[in-house]
């Protein structure tokens, strides 16, 4: 540390510890006067290389010795002990690390030993002993967007998958599992959870969203942020990204722009951040994009009049878009870019970028940026130490991460949450759940003999657990079953589709399932899911689709199960295999989770939360356009309905809607009303049912979505039972955006439509706001 003595620095910080556990939500972004004055004192104290240090926890990338601050095991020491040099800045005691636990970045470097979650504690405390030396701990940050990624940890359904859950309950008793596994060994913060759109498919990194849908993912945000951060003492704080949004970016490449007007991202993509905010989200990473032409990491209008001034954010901004601005020229060069950011409101730098090292050093020595920007940010990423109570006790427990990492409760939380995910798309003459008949299994495809592909991205990984196969589920059935590869999800082998078709001959039934290709991290060039993996078509890859046809043409029924983290366009299978499951990325209960469906052990729960485009050339396409777009006319070449609409799903049962009503009518600018309905299984079989409402503006000022979910109801009937539903629905849920910008609710009429998808609504109601 330059600039304050050791024996200065730790009397000064141990001064700042504060007392009690820390609650969720909004009053814990607040701390003692006595604590700012204290935080303020260090600060005081601090060199300008003591301070830059604080504001970069880099991404750990396993390198050559001296390469990165988190190279090698010595790197991390001594970036964490002070003295780190880059292009001729001292850096004093860093302020941590990005994906410390991550060793094999998500698999893509063999490890040899790869560390248990007790060691995971025990090499984080390492590094908060050499921190306290100099009184400040460390803040560990680490992907938590389905599970934690140190090996051993939970791995849950991905994106979409969670999202076809439509259990806001459910997503956060996930999150409340990843948080705690994730502080049990010494993680701090989760990051890439998503408050952010899925609303354009080819984009590799869309694989982490929930939803197509704004009121569908504010719901989950406002849930999981909350159980995650229950008790900052014990858990950790919820990285919401990207604000204020990543998509739709121009040709669904990564780091391109994004071309929407402000209506539009206020409107539709702001909502699911209100909500994730006003639950007491305290970190969020900035855009990398520019929105309109305006830079998101440069911007004051976003990352403090929007974020701060507006929707009351008091928390920490992460970044890692130095590059954009200097590819889009917002800025020439690394330490003009360094100072936009300061200004706009980023704290930490992600990425080692000059532009938060020496290049905000230049910037602050020749007055480009005044420092008393730099104490800001410091400033709010002590407070946010201090809010974790790391002053006080910044080491893990390695016991308890022993004990609590992929506990059994844990486990079960990843099998409900997978069965929930499952969506039957196609069912043709009642093929599934297969039956006592079914005696011989042809199980076919990469996919159901892939575990690591049931994972998705961002998982952990060696999983130092067991996560079965497809197949190896299927083998416990009590049939015969018969495996096949056919052919890899990418690649034109075609080697082994003669051995596929064989094998169905023999079988009642062929179980098919293809898909993605997401394992092996950033590293494997065979990746067609992720990030830094967009794609220009959403056809099945490889051959994949021959094989299908194939098997197809032996006259076996078909089941087609899909593995991925993106909608498919499979017109061919829609109109030809007799039955289809989508089981997106179900994690490392997935395997069970698909076999207890085909099986019947279970309902398909699943419904829709995006849309399933016939093809790519129809993109964007979700189902909340405008009314234009609603009754545009058909292409010359097909159709311009979905293959599948939003909300869609199967279940083994039949239900039947009733006696749908208002509780009022007529409501205020402030008022709510109530609609009610009754839901009767009329089936055989226990099974799901999740009914949608959905809101049309009979006449505005502005043009709005023809159709707004703002509302469902999700219940599990026996057969014969009945359940009374209730969906709360307040005037504010009717707001738009008017041409002044400004969020209002106008006085009028409203048609409320109910129903099971966006496509199948056959109750309507009428609404009057006065």
């Amino acid at each position: 540390m330059t600039g304050l003595s050791r024996r200065g620095f730790v009397a000064g910080a141990l001064a700042t510890v504060a007392a009690g556990s820390v609650p969720a939500g909004r009053a814990a972004a607040r701390i003692p006067v006595e604590a700012r004055q204290r935080i303020d004192g260090l600060i005081a104290k601090m060199s300008l290389g003591d301070k830059i240090a604080q504001l970069n926890v880099p991404v750990v990338f396993p390198g050559e010795p001296g390469s990165s601050m988190g190279a090698t095991p010595a790197d991390q020491d001594h970036y964490v002990r002070g003295g780190w040099t880059h292009n001729g800045l001292t850096l004093g005691p860093g302020g941590g690390f990005f994906g410390l636990v991550n060793e094999s970045l998500f698999g893509s470097i063999p490890l040899e030993h790869p560390k248990t979650p007790r060691q995971q504690a025990e090499r984080h405390n390492e590094l908060q002993r050499i921190a306290m030396q100099h009184g400040i701990p460390v803040l560990q940050l680490s992907e938590g967007t389905h599970g934690s990624v140190g090996p051993g940890a939970t791995i849950f359904p991905e994106g979409l998958g969670l999202g076809a859950m439509w259990s806001p309950d459910l997503a956060a008793a996930v999150y409340a599992a990843v948080g705690a596994e994730a502080r049990a060994v010494g993680i701090h913060a989760i990051s890439t959870i998503p408050a952010e759109l899925n609303r354009d498919p080819r984009y590799g990194r869309s694989i982490w969203s929930f939803s197509e849908d704004p009121h569908l993912v504010a719901r989950y945000v406002e849930a999981l942020v909350p159980a995650a951060q229950a008790d900052l003492r014990t858990g950790p704080v919820v990285s919401l990204v990207t604000f204020p949004a990543e998509s739709p970016n121009v040709g669904g490449l990564e780091g391109s722009s994004i071309e929407i007007g402000e209506r539009e991202l206020r409107l539709v993509h702001l909502p699911p951040w209100r909500a994730g905010f006003a639950a007491g989200a305290l970190m969020t990473e900035a855009s990398e994009q520019v929105i309109d032409g305006v830079s998101v990491h440069g911007s004051p209008k976003y990352l403090t009049e929007l974020l701060i001034d507006e929707l009351g954010f008091e928390g920490v901004v992460i970044g890692i878009g130095f590059d954009g601005m200097l590819e889009n020229r917002v800025a020439a060069t690394p330490a003009r870019a360094g100072a936009l950011a300061l200004r706009a409101g980023l704290d930490i730098s992600l990425n080692g970028h000059s532009a938060y090292l020496d290049g905000l050093a230049e910037a602050i020595r020749t007055g480009a940026v005044p420092e008393s920007l730099l104490d800001r940010a410091v400033r709010r990423v002590l407070t946010l130490k201090h809010r974790l109570g790391l002053f006080d006790q910044p080491y893990a427990d390695p016991d308890r991460a022993e004990a609590l990492v992929n506990q059994p409760a844990h486990r079960q939380v990843a099998l409900q949450a997978a069965r929930d995910s499952m969506v039957l798309l196609r069912n043709e003459q009642n093929l599934l759940p297969l039956g006592p008949d079914v005696k011989r299994l042809a199980v076919i495809g990469q996919n159901a003999d892939d575990a690591r592909n049931l994972l998705g991205e961002y998982s952990a990984w060696p999983a130092l657990h067991d996560v079965p196969t497809i197949l190896e589920r299927l083998k416990t059935t009590g049939r015969r079953v018969t495996f096949a590869q056919g052919c890899r999800t990418t690649g034109t082998d075609r080697s082994g589709i003669p051995a596929a078709v064989a094998a169905a001959r023999e079988a009642d039934v062929a179980i098919v399932v293809l898909g993605e290709e997401t394992q092996g991290g950033y590293l494997n060039p065979g990746r067609t899911n992720g990030e830094l993996a967009d794609i220009a078509s959403l056809d099945l890859t490889g051959v994949q689709q021959e094989l299908l046809e194939a098997v197809h043409a032996t006259g076996t029924p078909v089941v087609l199960v899909l593995i991925n983290g993106r909608p498919l366009s499979i017109r061919w299978a829609a109109e030809n295999v007799p039955a289809i499951l989508e089981a997106w990325l179900p994690g490392e209960q997935g395997a069970q989770a698909v076999v207890d469906v085909l099986t019947g052990v279970t309902d398909p729960a699943g419904r829709l939360p995006i849309t399933v485009p016939r093809s790519v050339g129809q993109l964007p396409m979700y189902y909340n356009v405008k009314g234009s777009r609603a009754a545009a006319s058909e292409y010359v070449d097909l159709p311009s309905t979905p293959l599948y609409p939003f909300g869609y799903g199967l279940s083994y049962t039949m239900f039947a809607v009733s006696n749908v009503r208002l509780s009022h009518d007529r409501i205020g600018r402030t008022g709510s009303t109530e609609v009610r309905a009754e839901i009767r299984n009329t089936g055989r079989r226990t099974g799901t049912a999740i009914l949608q409402l959905y809101v049309a503006d009979d006449e505005t000022s502005v043009a709005v979505p023809a159709l707004q979910l703002r509302g469902f109801a999700k219940v599990s009937l026996a057969p014969e039972s009945v359940a009374s539903v209730v969906i709360p629905l307040r005037a504010t849920d009717l707001a738009l955006v008017d041409a002044n910008l400004r969020t209002v609710v106008e006085p009028g009429s409203f048609t409320l439509h109910v129903g099971t998808s966006a496509a199948s609504l056959p109750h309507t109601l009428h609404l009057k706001v006065v």
